[in-house]
């Protein structure tokens, strides 16, 4: 029980820090937003002001950085609103790239990508999830970003996998109250 207390507790502090970001990249100029989806290993004058406004530890900054940069690929240059939309999980977007409604005849991300995004680990995960990522911003720009953040964090796909296969398999896409 302590467990499930915990990870919801993480899950929602996931949700915070990753509505803060892409909040923050919605106003950020357009600049800043070029600057971050660009920015490599060594971050981006952006991405460096997040752990100093969200108390990041330094042991959390690499998935931190990989989510900002990903959350920038999700702000186009003219956004004037951030990408979040709770009503679309990631495993969701996998599936159908942002057409919430209607059947689906094949999937924007192949079963067999997602395949090896869920069995990867450590830094190949976060490559994989980042090439998904870029392969759906090219159809859609909104998803909920916390599903999104908790993907580069939690290394169990579990609820991705739920998610794409709920919508592939042509079931109503959740929605949260």
């Amino acid at each position: 029980m302590a467990d499930a207390t915990l990870q919801t507790g993480q899950q929602s502090d996931v949700a915070s820090r990753a509505l803060t970001i892409a909040q923050a990249l919605a106003h950020a100029s357009t600049r800043e937003r070029a600057e971050t989806r660009r920015m490599g290993d060594e971050g981006a004058p952006f991405f460096w002001r997040m752990p100093a406004r969200l108390g990041l530890r330094p042991d959390e900054e690499r998935a931190w950085l990989v989510f900002t940069r990903m959350a920038a690929l999700l702000t186009p240059s003219t956004a004037t609103a951030t990408f979040h939309d709770r009503n679309r999980p990631l495993g969701a977007v996998l599936a159908d790239g942002g057409a919430p409604g209607g059947r689906l005849e094949q999937p924007v991300v192949s079963e067999a990508r997602l395949a090896r995004l869920l069995a990867a680990r450590g830094d190949l995960r976060l490559s994989a999830l980042e090439r998904a990522v870029r392969a759906i911003c090219r159809e859609t720009r909104a998803l909920d970003a916390a599903s999104l953040a908790w993907a580069v964090i939690n290394p169990d796909g579990r609820q991705i996998a739920r998610d794409y296969y709920r919508r592939l398999d042509g079931g109503a896409p959740v929605t949260k109250d």
